[in-house]
């Protein structure tokens, strides 16, 4: 099986996968959707996800 650790911090959820080994997936949705330059934020905290999706939502 694979882990992925997704969520819609990079400070936080992001950095935390990161931290524990497992891949992320950043939701662009979330509290990031108004951030004008995302790069910046991955370069300020040396967190930079696997894979972003621009939103997430578990089937019903």
């Amino acid at each position: 099986s694979t882990v992925v650790c997704v969520g819609d911090s990079v400070e936080h959820d992001i950095a935390g996968g990161i931290g524990a080994g497992v891949a992320t997936a950043l939701v662009l949705s979330g509290i990031l959707a108004d951030t004008p330059d995302l790069a910046e934020l991955f370069d300020s905290l040396d967190a930079y996800p696997d894979y972003t999706t621009d939103n997430f939502k578990f089937a019903d």
